[in-house]
């Protein structure tokens, strides 16, 4: 992870803390990656083999993340 990647990540997190949108905390943490490992064949392209596979993954047009500088000024 490069700098810029960890302050993207940060104020991200920032963001959706901020917004209010979620009744908790995001508890994610930025930390560098470990070794990572390839998964399986059959999980490969997982939602292009069954895009309705993850609702998560849908579209949410009228979803949008309010930024921290228009929070505040806003309130």
């Amino acid at each position: 992870m490069n700098d810029e990647q960890k302050r993207v990540g940060e104020d991200t997190i920032a963001d959706v803390n901020a917004s209010g949108l979620w009744p908790g905390k995001v508890v994610t943490e930025v930390t560098p990656a470990s070794v990572f490992w390839e998964a399986e064949p059959e999980h490969q392209d997982y939602l292009k083999r069954y895009p309705d596979g993850y609702t998560c993954h849908f579209p949410r047009p009228n979803w949008k993340l309010p930024k921290r500088a228009e929070m505040q000024r806003a309130g």
